[in-house]
């Protein structure tokens, strides 16, 4: 549950350069919840407009996946996604209505309370556990929370979650497991994520990128299980709102519909948010 809704924001960005370690801290470095509604990741003038994301290992069963949300202001509309199974040459669509994108419509209530400088975020519902929780303490360059999990039987998991920006270095520990991510030497855009132990061993990449108007953040997973992932953001005075169709459509290739471009990317006038799973 903790990645089914993950509103994504963009650091620092001037029209010359991308600071990779606060993007990377604002994009992918913090995975908790922030809300149970469907709302668009806007930063300044931004919106996220699209996602591409690429699985490299061919034992998982799904290869490509592609994910469409349009929205009126601030809230989805509606979503499409896009998958296509490894050994298809097809996509299968499936359209979300705005119900069908909200935690509650998975039958899980969610509890957003202050509790002085800690916010906790508790999920409540049908699964096993039944009941998550997030304790959440954040600065402006350091996020540490806890999550438990809390079983029927009574047996409660604690992990601690640590990210933070010293140095020029993004620190992450997750379950125990520590990593940091440094800045290409050349290039401030870039930035590659080392295990704690060897140091020399690249665990993932990310890199930002203006092309025309519209700005990508990618991560790269690599190792045993590879992957890609490509967000597109746009400036949100370019596009006017789109109301996505109900129809459905059994099968579709994104690479030549009207809703994508060939670098995957929706065509204009295609207004998405974009939601973790």
């Amino acid at each position: 549950m903790k990645k089914l809704i993950l509103i994504i924001t963009l650091g620092a960005l001037n029209a010359f350069a991308i600071d990779c370690l606060r993007s990377t801290f604002d994009i992918f470095a913090k995975e908790y919840p922030n809300s149970s509604e469907p709302t668009t990741a806007i930063y300044k003038n931004f919106f996220v407009d699209s996602i591409y994301l690429h699985y490299a290992d061919t034992s998982h069963s799904t290869e490509f996946d592609n994910n469409k949300y349009y929205y009126t202001g601030t809230h989805v509309d509606s979503a499409k996604t896009y998958t296509k199974e490894h050994g298809s040459d097809n996509w299968e669509i499936k359209v979300l209505s705005p119900e069908e994108l909200t935690l509650e419509a998975y039958g899980v209530k969610t509890t957003i309370t202050q509790e002085g400088d800690f916010k906790r975020v508790r999920q409540e519902g049908k699964g096993n556990p039944p009941v998550i929780e997030y304790l959440i303490y954040e600065t402006k360059d350091s996020v540490y929370y806890t999550v438990s999990y809390l079983y029927e039987s009574g047996n409660i998991d604690s992990y601690e979650h640590r990210v933070y920006i010293r140095n020029d270095t993004l620190y992450t520990t997750e379950s125990g497991i520590k990593a940091y991510i440094v800045r290409d030497s050349a290039n401030e855009s870039k930035c590659y994520e080392y295990d704690d132990y060897p140091q020399n061993k690249v665990y993932a990449t990310y890199e930002y990128e203006m092309r025309g108007d519209t700005l990508t953040a990618t991560e790269k997973i690599l190792g045993g299980y590879q992957s890609t992932f490509t967000i597109f953001f746009v400036p949100s005075e370019k596009y006017s709102t789109a109301i996505i169709s109900g129809k459905r459509h059994p099968k579709m290739n994104p690479a030549k519909s009207k809703d994508f471009d060939l670098l995957g990317r929706p065509a204009k006038n295609k207004h998405i948010a974009i939601f973790k799973h």
